[in-house]
């Protein structure tokens, strides 16, 4: 149980790494989330610093949720449950960051890498279908939603165990709360 613990405080301490707000605090001095959309996230980072510095956050943002369940499994020896619920604690630490007074970003980058590690396959099928999404569309918010909502009754197909469907259950809960502004606009709503 303490394992367990530890793990989820540390994986959400790897989700405050905001990697979008270090770097351009680090090239321009200045706080990524004074621009753009406001948050200190991939999207960001690239509008402020240039294309390079989106894929360096993409990166750095998936890597830090790929450590955080690879850490969670390695401290607990591999305990499912350990392991799931390190996904929505980095996601969570990514989106609400303690040193930046609860204010990071989406969360997307880091739900890739975290998912990606527990099952690669999985994240494919829900990434593509997102990207087919966005490339109809060309709305990053719906081919985000997109993926949230499809992703769930996926992991009955992919027979994912109880502990891994929960930390996605949660996964999804918190992102669609953070996201809430961005479906309004997708319908209008102000």
């Amino acid at each position: 149980m303490a394992s367990t613990l530890t793990s989820l405080f540390l994986s959400y301490l790897l989700g405050c790494f905001s990697t979008a707000y270090y770097l351009v605090r680090w090239r321009t001095g200045e706080d990524v989330r004074l621009h753009g959309s406001g948050n200190a996230g991939t999207t960001n980072a690239g509008r402020v610093l240039g294309k390079w510095a989106f894929v360096v956050a993409l990166l750095g943002d998936m890597g830090k949720g790929v450590l955080a369940v690879l850490l969670a499994g390695w401290l607990t020896g591999g305990d499912v449950w350990a392991v799931g619920l390190a996904v929505p604690a980095v996601i969570t630490g990514h989106i609400w960051p303690v040193q930046l007074g609860f204010r990071g970003g989406e969360g997307f980058a880091a739900a890739i890498g975290a998912l990606a590690t527990l099952d690669f396959a999985f994240m494919a099928v829900v990434g593509g279908a997102a990207l087919i999404v966005y490339l109809l569309s060309r709305k990053r918010s719906l081919a985000g939603v997109t993926g949230l909502l499809i992703a769930l009754p996926l992991t009955v197909y992919f027979g994912w165990p109880l502990a891994y469907q929960t930390g996605l259950l949660v996964v999804v809960l918190v992102m669609l709360w953070a996201f809430q502004r961005h479906i309004r606009s997708l319908f209008g709503a102000k």
